[in-house]
């Protein structure tokens, strides 16, 4: 199950700018823009979790899980014209992730230097 941490200023898209005052709106405007773009790719996994706001500055942070697909991500980053998206992966993943590079690495010959003439 990946995830995406998806920063959005609600200051400047228009798409956004909108939903300045009004966070529930924001919340409900992104959960159908996630879903919607799931839907139309033939993949309805991907859920927005929650969305939260910083106290100092006109940020909102998505946690959006199941968003699996580059091209959906970048649509959607697009859209609400996020400033960072950042991809998670639970501990489970992690452990996985580590062991195919060690499979990799056993996998491969040593470099031993510049090929023999």
């Amino acid at each position: 199950m990946p995830i995406v941490w998806m920063t959005i200023s609600t200051a400047t898209v228009p798409e956004v700018e909108q939903f300045r005052d009004d966070p529930e709106g924001l919340r409900a405007r992104i959960r159908d823009v996630v879903a919607a773009v799931q839907v139309e790719r033939g993949r309805p996994r991907a859920e927005l979790r929650e969305l939260y706001f910083e106290v100092d500055r006109p940020v909102a942070h998505a946690f959006v899980e199941n968003l699996d697909d580059f091209s959906d991500m970048k649509a959607i980053g697009r859209y609400f014209g996020a400033e960072d998206m950042v991809k998670l992966i639970r501990v489970e993943q992690a452990v996985e992730a580590v062991q195919r590079e060690r499979g990799i690495r056993d996998r491969l010959v040593p470099n031993s230097g510049p090929a023999a003439t």
